[in-house]
């Protein structure tokens, strides 16, 4: 990642793009409910576009800091441009929750599978497994389990839609 963008090739046809495994998946983990991440079809760079951005941009007369300016900037163009933007997918299509539940369906201590199978229930369910996660001692599999499935992800959405990986 180069300040912040990924920097994508214009494939053969014109219409596929490159983009690096790694990059995409670290745009798609940043991608929340205040922030969403694109990739500009045109320049081939990946943005993170804050909704306060968005606001600033919309309402032209705001006054905000300068170190906001780039980040209202691209929002703008965004808001201008929106064709020339494909949002990234959210943490919700990824399906985190999923994600443990896989785990632990995996798991071969069924002792273990059933205190990481409790913290999911209820309320603060994300950091109770990751706390469970640490205090068992298996972080460092959670971590590469949850990657691995990830990368599967932004492999299958990338495939969708024509966008060429470099590994």
């Amino acid at each position: 990642m180069e300040n912040g963008f990924v920097k994508l090739k214009e494939g053969k046809a014109g219409v596929l793009m490159k983009v690096k495994l790694s990059d995409l998946v670290e745009a798609i983990e940043f991608h929340s409910d205040e922030a969403r991440s694109f990739i500009h079809l045109k320049k081939g760079e990946i943005y993170l576009i804050s909704d306060e951005a968005i606001r600033i941009a919309e309402d032209d007369d705001h006054d905000y800091p300068d170190w906001q300016k780039e980040d209202v900037k691209i929002a703008k163009d965004y808001l201008d441009n929106e064709n020339d933007y494909l949002s990234l997918p959210s943490q919700y299509e990824v399906n985190e929750h999923q994600i443990m539940e896989d785990f632990i369906s995996n798991l071969e201590d069924e002792k273990i599978a059933g205190q990481l199978s409790i913290s999911l229930r209820g309320k603060g369910a994300f950091r109770r497994f990751k706390d469970n996660v640490i205090l068992l001692g298996i972080d460092k599999e959670w971590y590469q389990f949850r990657d691995e499935r990830y990368k599967e992800f932004a492999v299958e959405w990338c495939e969708e839609n024509e966008i060429a990986l470099e590994v």
